[in-house]
């Protein structure tokens, strides 16, 4: 027997064309390695009532898997209605090759569950640790979306595809494979998923005006992945990720301004990269401005979010007396300095 087990791809209306094309890897990787059993750990739909386009996509990559044997983990957090009511249910009533369950057990061989451990990166009141897993060979969790070894025996495997920006770190979205389980050669494998539509974060601060960060899953993650869930003898599959740690600073070469740096990267992208720029101060945010209806539409998805305190015309910091919102605050700067009025028309825009 073969088992391919994989996690939290989040079927979403605004991810169908991205989900279908990572099924139909999975599905390739399943015909590749003679699987037999397909697991999914979890947070297969991005809410607890999926639209019928979203059940469609689940749907057809079971359809796809043939008659192989799939078992889906019903998560309290996106997929189910009440403790023992999910929207994956109906998968397991239609049919006998679908079993649906809240955590999957193998004897003391395989354990799979949905939910964080008190040693786990993302770790929000986690009730359970790694104590109480280690008895068994494999424990593989969902629900965290990056990939984390527990050692000795627990590995989060993280989210199918890149969900949210938090993830921009991340290199690689993987699945497990277990060959030959069971058996004296049994073996275990991480294979990075090609599928994945990539994403990059970038950071504009004009405090720093010789770097433009780069947060992208092109670069290696902030922590090595190791290969320390070991098969019983010791070796691991020739595909198991590895990499070594960095977060990419970007060097401005020839003095460019950030905004002109970042325009030029933007613009190499292939459309498909899901991108996001976090702006830390009000002279980047108005200076990029202008790009913003251009970069929408390039990207299918693309984002930018303001960080910065607002301050008043005499530099001085708002109090929540003196100014009640953003827009306000923005309304106020225009009002009393000397904008270019197509800036000013742009960003009045902007807030109305």
């Amino acid at each position: 027997m073969n088992y391919l087990i994989f996690g939290d791809i989040h079927v979403s209306q605004s991810s169908l064309k991205e989900c279908k094309i990572i099924f139909k890897e999975i599905i390739d990787l399943c015909n590749k390695y003679s699987i037999t059993h397909v697991i999914s750990l979890g947070d297969n739909f991005n809410n607890n009532k999926p639209t019928a386009s979203e059940l469609n996509c689940l749907g057809e990559f079971i359809r796809g898997l043939g008659s192989r044997k799939i078992i889906l983990l019903a998560a309290q957090s996106h997929e189910s209605e009440t403790v023992e009511l999910s929207s994956v249910d109906i998968y397991g009533i239609l049919s006998d090759n679908v079993k649906v369950v809240k955590e999957f057990k193998d004897g003391n061989h395989l354990y799979c569950g949905h939910f964080i451990l008190s040693e786990s990166n993302v770790n929000y009141g986690a009730k359970l640790s790694k104590e109480d897993f280690k008895n068994y060979i494999y424990c593989l969790l969902g629900h965290q979306h990056s990939y984390q070894i527990i050692k000795p025996n627990i590995c989060h495997l993280g989210s199918s595809r890149y969900v949210s920006f938090s993830e921009a770190n991340d290199k690689h979205k993987i699945v497990a494979l277990i060959t030959s389980y069971g058996e004296e050669n049994e073996q275990i494998h991480f294979l990075s998923l090609k599928s994945p539509t990539k994403m990059v974060e970038f950071i504009l601060n004009s405090n720093n005006s010789n770097e433009l960060e780069e947060k992208n899953s092109k670069n290696p993650p902030k922590e090595a992945l190791q290969d320390t869930i070991l098969p019983k003898n010791g070796q691991v599959g020739k595909d198991t990720v590895n990499s070594n740690s960095s977060i990419s600073q970007a060097q401005n070469p020839s003095n460019l301004s950030q905004i002109e740096l970042l325009c030029q990267k933007l613009d190499k992208l292939d459309k498909n990269t899901k991108v996001k720029v976090k702006i830390m101060d009000f002279g980047s945010f108005r200076g990029f401005l202008p790009f913003v209806n251009k970069y929408s539409s390039k990207f299918e998805t693309f984002k930018y979010e303001t960080s910065f305190e607002v301050v008043s015309v005499d530099n001085q910091k708002c109090q929540s007396t003196e100014i009640k919102s953003f827009r306000e605050s923005l309304s106020n700067y225009l009002k009393n300095n000397k904008i270019d009025p197509t800036i000013t028309e742009i960003l009045q825009k902007e807030i109305e």
